[in-house]
C-alpha cells in the first residue's frame, strides 16, 4: 500500500537507466542553457523589442486613452487577481480617431498608454503586446528534443 519512494531509492532507480538516459538529460540542459542565453542576449525572439525600438526611434508613437474597461472573472471565482481585464483604447492619428483593445491578465489597464506603429497607424501595439509570442514554447520543446534524439542515438528504446 506504500507507494511512496524514498530519495536514495528514487537515486538508485534513475542510476539503473544507463548512460543514454543521462547523456539525454545532459543535452537537454546544456540546450536549455544556451537558448536562455541566446533569448536574454536578444538573439532569439527579439522581434517584437527590435520592432518597438524602431517606433521609437522614428518617433512613431501616439498616446492612447482607456475608454472602457471590463474584466472577465477566471476560476477560482472571486479572486481579484485571477481576473482578465479589457480595456478598449482610443488614440488619434493625423486626425484619425480609432480604437485599440488591450487584455491583460490580473492587472488593471491603465488610464493612458503608449501605442507604436511602424508602417500604418491602422496596426499599433503595445509594450504589453511585445513580449507575447506564441513561438517561445519552443524553448521546452528543442530541449526535450535534444534529449530524445540523443538518448535513441545512443541505443535508449523508452
Amino acid at each position: 500500500m506504500n507507494d511512496r519512494v524514498t530519495l536514495s531509492e528514487a537515486f538508485q532507480i534513475l542510476a539503473g537507466y544507463g548512460p543514454a538516459v543521462w547523456l539525454g538529460v545532459l543535452a537537454a540542459i546544456v540546450t536549455f542553457v544556451i537558448e536562455i542565453i541566446l533569448y536574454t542576449k536578444g538573439i532569439l525572439f527579439a522581434g517584437g523589442e527590435q520592432k518597438l525600438r524602431r517606433a521609437r526611434k522614428e518617433g512613431k508613437a501616439v498616446l492612447g486613452t482607456l475608454k472602457d474597461c471590463r474584466y472577465q472573472n477566471r476560476e477560482p471565482e472571486g479572486k481579484t487577481a485571477n481576473r482578465l481585464y479589457t480595456g478598449i483604447y482610443e488614440y488619434t492619428v493625423d486626425g484619425v480617431t480609432r480604437t485599440k483593445q488591450l487584455t491583460l491578465s490580473g492587472t488593471k489597464p491603465p488610464h493612458t498608454l503608449y501605442f507604436y506603429y511602424t508602417s500604418s497607424p491602422e496596426h499599433v501595439f503595445s509594450e504589453y503586446d511585445v513580449g507575447k509570442n506564441p513561438l517561445k514554447i519552443l524553448l521546452y520543446i528543442i530541449p526535450i528534443l535534444a534529449a530524445y534524439i540523443v538518448m535513441t542515438a545512443l541505443g535508449f528504446r523508452p
